[in-house]
C-alpha cells in the first residue's frame, strides 16, 4: 500500500514538472499535506484508500493547462489522471471513481461530491487551504499576480456572491486574500462533507478569521 502510495506522489511530480507547474500554492507541497489530511480524514470515515490517494495525487494536475488554455482545472485534471492511470498497476476499476472526486472538489466549482472518496479529497482539500498555511497559500497566489496585501469587499458585490464570479475577481488588480476569505470561507467549516472534515476545519478557521479582523483592523488604524 505504502508503494502504491509513494508511486502515486512520484507519477503526480514528475507529470507537474512536466508540465511546467511553477505555483506555489498548488506544488508538490500541497499534495503531500493533503495526502496527510485525507489519510487521517479516511481512517475515521472510511472508503477506498487507493482511490482517495489518487485522487488526491493528481486533483491539481490541470492547473497549468487551464491557466494557459482556459477550461476548468478539475475536468482536465480528471481526464489527465486517467490517461496516467490506465494500464498500470493501480486497480483499474476505481480510475471512474478517481476521475469522479477530481471532478467535484473545486471550491468554485458548484459541484458536490458524489461519493464518500469524493468528499474526502474535498474536505482534505479545503483544510489545507484554511489556518496558517491557508493565509501563506493565499498570499502566495495574490502575490503573484501583484495584487493588494488587503482590499475590502467591494460595494457592488451582493452577497452570498456566485462562486463563478469570484473566479473572475481572482485576477483584479485590486483583489486581495481578505476578500477571498468574505466571500467564499464564510459557511466552510458548515460545507465540509464529513464528520471529521468538519473538526478538523474548525480550528484552522477560526485561527484565519482572527487573521483577517486582525488585518482590518490595523489598516483601518484601530490597532
Amino acid at each position: 500500500m505504502n508503494e502504491l502510495r509513494s508511486w502515486l506522489l512520484s507519477l503526480a511530480k514528475e507529470t507537474m514538472a512536466r508540465e511546467g507547474s511553477e505555483d506555489a500554492a498548488h506544488d508538490y507541497d500541497h499534495l503531500e499535506r493533503t495526502m496527510a489530511l485525507a489519510e487521517a480524514i479516511q481512517a475515521q470515515e472510511g472508503g477506498n484508500l487507493p482511490a482517495i490517494r489518487a485522487a488526491v495525487a493528481f486533483h491539481d494536475i490541470g492547473q497549468v493547462r487551464e491557466q494557459k488554455y482556459g477550461g476548468d482545472h478539475a475536468l482536465i485534471g480528471a481526464d489527465m489522471a486517467a490517461e496516467l492511470l490506465t494500464g498500470t498497476h493501480f486497480p483499474q476499476e476505481q480510475i471512474p471513481v478517481v476521475q469522479q472526486a477530481i471532478r467535484d472538489h473545486r471550491l468554485t466549482g458548484g459541484r458536490t461530491p458524489q461519493s464518500l472518496e469524493g468528499r474526502i479529497l474535498y474536505d482534505a482539500d479545503k483544510i489545507d487551504g484554511l489556518g496558517a498555511i491557508g493565509i501563506g497559500r493565499l498570499y502566495s497566489i495574490t502575490g503573484h499576480y501583484n495584487q493588494k496585501i488587503y482590499a475590502p469587499v467591494p460595494d457592488d458585490l451582493v452577497e452570498p456572491v456566485d462562486p463563478l464570479l469570484v473566479r473572475g475577481l481572482r485576477r483584479d488588480p485590486n483583489y486581495s486574500p481578505y476578500i477571498e476569505f468574505q466571500l467564499l470561507f464564510g459557511n466552510l467549516v458548515e460545507r465540509m462533507t464529513t464528520r471529521t472534515g468538519r473538526e478538523m476545519a474548525r480550528g484552522r478557521y477560526a485561527f484565519m478569521e482572527t487573521f483577517f479582523q486582525r488585518l482590518r483592523q490595523e489598516v483601518e488604524g484601530k490597532l
